[in-house]
């Protein structure tokens, strides 16, 4: 009656321990599956997408994990999968669409600019056009009397600036010369002194001899 006990709890123990490696069999390769997953998802630069591989990665590994604690690993591991996509799906859309709007924004931005620049071109060529007219209509209203009137005062004008500019030079000339005499008259004039002074000393010093 004991040894049939013992053999029975010794069987339920091995039992137990079968269950469990096989638990940590299904979460290792439940944890490679979605590792695999998520190294293909990884490809692509949709963050929805990779959003729903992570999400569903974690998701997986956590189920397995408290599903394994009740004997549910297959079951806990397909929830958390789920879970996990939905809410890294979402997370994941949430930022791809703030990027596109980013994207947008930058987008009309850009033809913004665009076309502020093709009006700014536009109306420059229409003032240059509209310049260009108003020089033609102003030569064809003047006449060659016109032309002739502002020859003649074109010359007038040259001669009397070139009278002026003759009598400032001769001016200046006139004030060089003026300075030049002076200041050779000062150095003469110092000259003359220390002669004077030079002959004085030596007609003293002759007299004493």
């Amino acid at each position: 009656m004991v040894g049939s006990s013992a053999r029975l709890v010794v069987g339920l123990y091995r039992e137990s321990i079968k269950r469990e490696i096989s638990d940590m069999n299904n979460i290792v390769a439940y944890i490679l599956i979605f590792s695999i997953f998520l190294q293909i998802g990884c490809q692509t630069t949709s963050n929805t997408t990779q959003g729903v591989k992570k999400g569903g990665v974690g998701g997986a590994v956590a189920g397995a994990i408290i599903g394994s604690q009740s004997g549910q690993t297959v079951e806990g591991a397909a929830i958390g999968a789920g879970t996990g996509m939905l809410i890294g799906g979402i997370y994941g859309a949430v930022k791809d669409a703030k990027e596109r709007k980013q994207q947008d924004e930058i987008a009309q931005e850009r033809a913004h600019q665009q076309e502020l620049a093709k009006m700014r071109e536009v109306e420059a060529r229409e003032r240059a056009r509209l310049e260009e007219e108003l020089v033609i209509a102003e030569g064809l209203r003047i006449t060659n009397q016109e032309i002739e009137e502002a020859e003649i005062r074109k010359e007038q004008t040259e001669i009397e600036l070139k009278k002026l500019k003759d009598e400032i030079a001769a001016a200046r000339n006139r004030q060089k010369s003026l300075e030049d005499a002076n200041r050779k008259a000062l150095e003469n004039e110092e000259e003359i002194k220390r002669l004077e002074e030079q002959l004085k000393h030596l007609k003293e010093a002759a007299g004493e001899n």
